[in-house]
């Protein structure tokens, strides 16, 4: 095949993708869940088949057309129906009250030690006795709540 062939494949493929992704709706890469990972692995080796030829471009927009169906009823089950929506998102918890890890919470969120010596530190925390409350969130991010008198100066502190 072309070089100018495989190009147009290219351009074409990407209008297409470009155009069910962003009727997805998600805008940035930080909203992404572990389904939408798997969602892109699977167009990825889609639109693999199609650039070189070995499916027909209508071959492509029928499975990538799928895919993103898939990817929209999943959404709407999880809007629609709680169990289903801690099912592909997961669900938040408590790690970490007044300095006391959640041994269960982190069994659960299936954590070690390191792992949440890890994320406090990416959150800027160095004394797990700082903190008042750190909450794992369905992306596995965490958001923590420093104890009074543990968070840093501010000007407005200053006399």
């Amino acid at each position: 095949m072309s070089l100018g062939r495989i190009a147009v494949r290219a351009v074409v493929a990407y209008v297409y993708l470009l155009v069910l992704t962003r009727a997805g709706g998600k805008s940035a890469v930080s909203q992404s869940t572990p389904f939408d990972f798997l969602v892109a692995l699977i167009l990825g080796d889609v639109i693999d088949d199609a650039l070189w030829a070995e499916v027909s471009m209508a071959k492509f927009a029928g499975a990538a057309g799928s895919v993103m169906l898939c990817d929209a009823l999943t959404r709407l089950a999880a809007y629609r129906w709680r169990p289903f929506f801690l099912l592909v998102n997961g669900r938040s918890g408590v790690l970490v009250c007044d300095g006391e890890a959640d041994r269960d919470e982190l069994r659960r969120q299936q954590l070690s030690d390191e792992d949440l010596s890890h994320l406090l530190r990416r959150e800027g925390v160095t004394d797990r006795n700082e903190v008042h409350l750190a909450l794992i969130e369905q992306g596995h991010e965490l958001s923590v709540l420093l104890r009074p008198g543990a968070e840093p100066a501010t000007k407005a502190d200053q006399p």
